[in-house]
């Protein structure tokens, strides 16, 4: 009974937060603004609130992301500090707190309970948010740290 609730409560929050817009990029993200100043003008600047980041790879893993129909993703909304995204298999949706500083911390993750082929994948996205504790981003990449050790790449996805 109680996975049935947690289940209907999950997939009501994830339609919820599928119908907010999302912003275009428009600048420098405040802990990057000396990255910012160095790039050029043909360089995009991304926020990390309003963009959607494309997961890229698990530095330290060997892992592939394999291609596939549908990208793995997350955004984070500024309005409402909600994270909200795609693990492959399943939608999630979260909570999140971030300082002009690169400080992150992404709480109450919640998912779909679909079953996955790449439930692998699935997971180490998932603690790679539970264990984030700092971001940064240069140029259109972002990357999600524990200390200096960098958890997971993203890169911006074009609106």
């Amino acid at each position: 009974m109680k996975q049935l609730v947690f289940t209907a409560m999950a997939a009501a929050a994830l339609m919820a937060w599928g119908c907010q817009g999302t912003s275009k990029p428009s600048g420098g993200d405040t802990a990057a603004v000396a990255a910012t100043a160095a790039q050029t003008s043909a360089e995009p600047a991304w926020k990390l609130e309003g963009t959607r980041w494309k997961l890229k790879e698990f530095p330290s893993s060997t892992m592939e992301i394999p291609p596939g129909d549908k990208e793995i993703y997350m955004e984070l909304t500024d309005s409402a500090s909600q994270v909200r995204g795609f693990l492959g298999c399943n939608g999630f949706g979260g909570k999140y707190l971030a300082t002009p500083n690169g400080d992150l911390q992404i709480t109450n993750v919640i998912s779909t309970q679909m079953a996955c082929e790449r439930l692998n994948i699935e997971n180490a996205f998932r603690k790679a948010m539970e264990e984030t504790s700092k971001y940064t981003i240069e140029k259109d990449m972002l990357r999600l740290q524990k200390g200096d050790s960098v958890l997971a790449t993203f890169t911006a996805v074009q609106p």
